[in-house]
């Protein structure tokens, strides 16, 4: 995979996830839209075929939802602070571990 590939990947993942905490806050119709592009691996063109729209008013909506999402997310930045979360949960259960296994060895020399 190549740096670009890489980069689109992240963007697809980041979208993803911001699309899972904000999907209620969207219209059913920019939902059904994001979905059948993002989630289903279709082509634009085949997603066009399936929603009874032109490829341009696809790229037009998912656009306008993925802007929409990080709007959501500057003014409550939720996606970021729980994976910061998630991130110090991850740190503090390797110290637990780290001390757990401190402490089994100092037993073991006792």
């Amino acid at each position: 995979m190549n740096s670009n590939d890489n980069d689109l990947l992240k963007r697809r993942i980041y979208f993803n996830l911001l699309y899972d905490y904000y999907a209620p806050l969207l219209t059913e119709r920019q939902r059904k839209v994001y979905e059948t592009l993002c989630f289903s691996d279709l082509t634009p063109t085949e997603a066009a075929q399936i929603l009874g729209m032109s490829r341009q008013a696809v790229y037009i909506l998912v656009r306008h939802v993925m802007e929409k999402l990080e709007g959501i997310e500057r003014e409550l930045s939720f996606a970021m602070n729980t994976r910061q979360l998630e991130a110090r949960i991850k740190e503090l259960e390797q110290e637990n571990e780290d001390l757990r296994r401190k402490l089994q060895a100092k037993e073991g020399e006792n």
